[in-house]
């Protein structure tokens, strides 16, 4: 036997079970050192006092302050599931003594103990799992009962004094735990919001970078020039969002839609499906706020009105539609990109005053004066892109009904991009360049008002530009003649009209249309169709010098067909071998073609 096993001479033996109880308090020591998961560590100090004193059962209560309830934390050896459940109110039972005292408590009998009220519950609960003998502990912490430990045994039984030094030391122990793991719940939360409040700021931080860099991106635009097009391109990716450029009429100007935007609202805008007063309405309040307005929102989708401000009450706005949320710094970074918009746009149209300024000075100059000097023509050669002995061509366009200001916006901005010279001159536009860039600015003027036909003159091609003067008066007269005759809603080429334009430049267009109307009835009486085909016919075989096989090939028909038709018609007519007579037929069917809007 080793000497630690030896009792010391003249002591009294060492009684185990105060060593037992010793070595469980010291390793509940341990594991409060060691845990600040309360719930494990209640766990093991309802274990060891169950142990301690062999008991049958043990449990421990936390307070639930503003339920004033107890609630069991840890609960072993019971038998009825519903004791790991209960619940105590802090004014029934064994619990209203130990609030009362903050003190030990203990009974023989608990379910015939007059010293509190009963709780009916917990009554139920004891007799269920046939509780007799109860003793209590109070869970201290700050002076504050924060919980309950408790004993209990089937049987009437006397719980000793060492018994309930240990069990009060391991309430003790308990208080200490809920204290730790109240604190250590505080600095978890503490720290938590810290982390959060670090993620936030580096969150907020990152979308400031963001945001200035959207800004440097802007300004770089706005420094480098940059067109409508490619701002548009950059405010939608900004917000993941179509973007939809509108003028004062609210007509749409241009759009942007990224690729996955899959959104049907702007499909709805495009379409004119949003109520245009309520677009109207987000605009004004848009440009007196300087912020984005809502116009419309459905589901997860919603549309936005911010004003471009030029200065005046009215002008161009951005129309955006968006899928889902946007932060605050996302559309302010949107509004700033918008006035940086309304500043480019500002510039494009100084820039384009002045390019226009130039380039009406030069038409008029090269269309009015008939010997134009030596340096305007070499900047007309120059404007034009003109290779040496390049012929050009004149476009006279009719201005007509009572928005002459949007016809005049249209008829330049859809020159703009384009090698030409366009100006307004009295009652009609004026274009010169080659025969490719005068076409290509007829489209441009058909997409831009395509409820609106434009119409006028194209003069013939010629190379000599300082005789701009003359074939401009020529077509100009022609013009005049031909839009008393009938209402332009096409171009027709100088060679088709200049001879009824010399014919007819003093005449009555009444007795014009009289003129025609008398020598076409005999065709006019038949069926629309039969008479559209036999003018038609009657026409190309004047046109053609008489010839059937020209006239067949023109029209795209059999010869047998077109003999036919002929042969009609000279039934119809009395016949045209009068050379007087053909004359004021084929006189009749041009101008029957020209003013009736018909291919001639």
């Amino acid at each position: 036997m080793n000497d630690t096993d030896q009792t010391p001479p003249g002591a009294a033996p060492q009684d185990p079970s105060v060593e037992r109880a010793l070595n469980l308090l010291i390793e509940t020591t341990h594991d409060l050192s060691r845990t600040l998961a309360l719930e494990d560590l209640m766990k093991k100090i309802v274990s060891r006092a169950r142990d301690l004193v062999g008991s049958h059962l043990a449990w421990v209560t936390t307070l639930d302050e503003e339920a004033q309830l107890f609630h069991n934390l840890a609960t072993e050896g019971h038998l009825s599931p519903g004791t790991a459940r209960m619940t105590a109110s802090i004014d029934r039972g064994a619990v209203s003594v130990v609030m009362a005292t903050k003190s030990f408590f203990a009974t023989q009998d608990y379910l015939a103990d007059p010293r509190f009220s009963h709780s009916e519950s917990l009554d139920r609960q004891f007799r269920a799992e046939r509780i007799m003998s109860l003793a209590g502990f109070p869970i201290l912490s700050e002076g504050k009962v924060q919980g309950l430990l408790f004993v209990a045994d089937r049987y009437a039984r006397h719980y000793t004094g060492r018994e309930v030094s240990v069990l009060g030391s391991f309430a003790l122990h308990a208080g200490v735990a809920m204290r730790n793991a109240k604190n250590f719940a505080q600095l978890t939360r503490a720290l938590t919001e810290a982390e959060q409040s670090r993620q936030s700021l580096e969150e907020h931080i990152s979308r400031v970078e963001v945001s200035a860099q959207a800004h440097d991106e802007m300004m770089s635009l706005l420094a480098q020039g940059a067109d409508l097009s490619m701002f548009m391109r950059r405010m939608a990716a900004l917000v993941d969002g179509a973007i939809q450029y509108r003028d004062d009429t609210l007509s749409l100007r241009h759009e942007v839609v990224p690729p996955g935007y899959d959104g049907g609202l702007v499909a709805r805008l495009r379409q004119g499906g949003l109520d245009q007063a309520r677009i109207l309405s987000a605009i004004a309040t848009s440009r007196a706020h300087g912020r984005a307005a809502p116009v419309h929102e459905e589901a997860d989708e919603r549309c936005l009105a911010l004003a471009l401000h030029n200065g005046g009450g009215r002008g161009d706005s951005l129309i955006i539609c968006l899928r889902g949320p946007v932060d605050d710094i996302q559309m302010r970074n949107l509004e700033r990109s918008a006035v940086a918009l309304s500043i480019a746009k500002l510039w494009t149209e100084k820039r384009e005053t002045e390019r226009q300024i130039a380039s009406s000075t030069l038409l008029r100059h090269l269309a009015l004066v008939t010997q134009p000097d030596a340096p305007t023509l070499a900047a007309v050669r120059d404007r034009l892109k003109l290779a040496p002995g390049q012929p050009v061509q004149l476009a006279l366009i009719l201005l007509r009904g009572p928005d002459r200001r949007g016809q005049i916006d249209t008829l330049r901005h859809a020159g703009a991009r384009l090698d030409i010279l366009v100006d307004v001159i009295d009652d009609h536009g004026l274009a010169i360049g080659t025969a490719e860039a005068i076409a290509s600015f007829l489209a441009a003027l058909t997409r831009a008002r395509p409820d609106q036909k434009a119409g006028g003159l194209l003069s013939d091609p010629f190379a000599e530009l300082d005789g701009t003067a003359g074939h401009y008066a020529r077509v100009a007269k022609a013009l005049r003649v031909m839009s008393r005759l009938a209402a332009l809603d096409r171009f027709l080429p100088e060679r088709e009209v200049n001879l009824f334009a010399r014919i007819f430049e003093t005449a009555d267009p009444a007795r014009i249309a009289e003129f025609v109307a008398s020598r076409l009835a005999p065709i006019e009486g038949r069926d629309p169709q039969g008479r559209a085909r036999l003018k038609a016919t009657l026409l190309a075989y004047f046109d053609n010098q008489h010839s059937l096989a020209l006239t067949a090939a023109a029209l795209g028909i059999h010869v047998n067909t077109a003999r036919q038709r002929l042969n009609t018609l000279a039934q119809v007519t009395g016949g045209w071998r009068d050379p007087v007579v053909a004359m004021d037929l084929h006189v009749a069917l041009r101008l029957d073609a020209l003013t009736a809007g018909s291919p001639v």
